[in-house]
């Protein structure tokens, strides 16, 4: 049995979120050690998974996510639709603004970013990339999405999100964060100077549904000291206006953030 209280699911999660960051293929001991599962379970819950095809073994015997998983992921994440929704309104918006784009939602306190479509020019330096995970309040897409939560959501992350300093500029007071959060919501966007890399501005608007509440976050990065960043604003505000109509026409009620869904339902709180 699961020991420390977790199920059965929360241990196929860890199993599968264990190739996060593993560079490649992994064997099922590797697994066992990453996950600190005992080495039974871990190799019995492998084998299931291959079994189902969640996991794939190489001639080598070493395993890797299955084809069957990613199948099952590209069907069924909102995120993913909100990506192929937005995709060519991010590359119109990229010619305008000829400038790294992004498309980011939130979890939990992380923002997880979708797509980034850079450029062909020598451009700012940009870290995130797509599937590269930030804590919220340290981005400006992180900005945006918490000011336009829910408030149990907002207040929440306000209080418990993660202060991280990637430079001496990036705010790390909760008091001043909470400020530039308040005044995003009033003016529906932010701009966050030399947060995540010195020589760098990102501006950052929110994606809204029926409800006022954010479904993601398109953001733009631009060179320190360049144009203002206020010269933007229209095409991010037109580009996100336009992915949030065409989102009521995907399928669905509305796109959700995505949420990894099995690993919440099984959080141990």
């Amino acid at each position: 049995m699961p020991a420390r209280g977790e199920s059965m699911i929360e241990r196929v999660v860890q199993v599968l979120e264990s190739f996060k960051g593993a560079g490649g293929s992994l064997t099922a001991s590797e697994i066992a050690r990453r996950t600190a599962i005992p080495m039974p379970s871990a190799h019995r819950i492998v084998a299931e998974l291959v079994d189902v095809g969640f996991l794939e073994r190489d001639p080598d015997r070493r395993l890797r996510i299955g084809t069957r998983l990613w199948e099952v992921v590209a069907r069924s994440s909102s995120a993913l639709t909100l990506r192929e929704v937005a995709l060519p309104y991010m590359e119109d918006l990229r010619s305008a603004v000829q400038a790294p784009t992004l498309l980011s939602v939130l979890d939990r306190n992380d923002v997880l970013n979708l797509e980034t479509l850079s450029t062909r020019q020598p451009s700012v330096t940009n870290v995130t990339q797509p599937g590269v995970r930030l804590p919220a309040l340290a981005s400006s897409p992180g900005i945006v999405l918490v000011a336009f939560s829910p408030p149990e959501v907002r207040e929440h992350i306000l209080a418990t999100g993660k202060i991280t300093r990637f430079t001496e500029h990036t705010v790390v007071d909760r008091a001043e964060l909470l400020r530039i959060v308040n005044e995003t919501r009033r003016t529906g966007y932010v701009v966050a100077r030399r947060w995540i890399s010195p020589d760098s501005t990102a501006v950052a608007v929110p994606i809204l549904a029926d409800d006022g509440t954010a479904i993601g976050a398109l953001s733009v990065t631009t060179a320190f000291g360049a144009d203002a960043p206020s010269t933007l604003l229209p095409a991010l505000h037109a580009t996100a206006l336009g992915i949030s109509r065409a989102t009521r026409t995907a399928d669905g009620p509305r796109l959700t953030l995505l949420k990894q869904q099995i690993r919440h339902a099984t959080e141990v709180p």
